[in-house]
């Protein structure tokens, strides 16, 4: 059965409801001192984003977030090596 998450209107409690597709995920059960939600409340169902960052991580080449790392790391070296070659000791 697949989890899906949805947030209350009212008082925007977030709930994790595991249901089959065709049922529906009911009311909030929180109950604050200001408010009762329990009872009349509707929860809103939130999307999920995983389906999302799997679209996008096919787009990315094999090996090219190794490659924009090890590019990154030269620039972070060659910039350190220059400011070590222009240290000087503060007197």
């Amino acid at each position: 059965m697949p989890k899906y998450i949805y947030q209350c209107i009212e008082c925007t409690q977030i709930y994790e409801i595991i249901h089959s597709f065709g049922e529906s995920a009911g009311t909030c059960t929180q109950i604050n001192e200001d408010s009762q939600c329990g009872i009349d409340s509707k929860l809103e169902r939130i999307p999920q984003q995983i389906n999302y960052l799997k679209k996008q991580e096919k787009k990315i080449k094999v090996g090219q977030v190794v490659n924009d790392h090890i590019e990154s790391t030269k620039q972070e070296i060659k910039e350190y090596k220059e400011e070590m070659m222009n240290w000087s000791p503060k007197k």
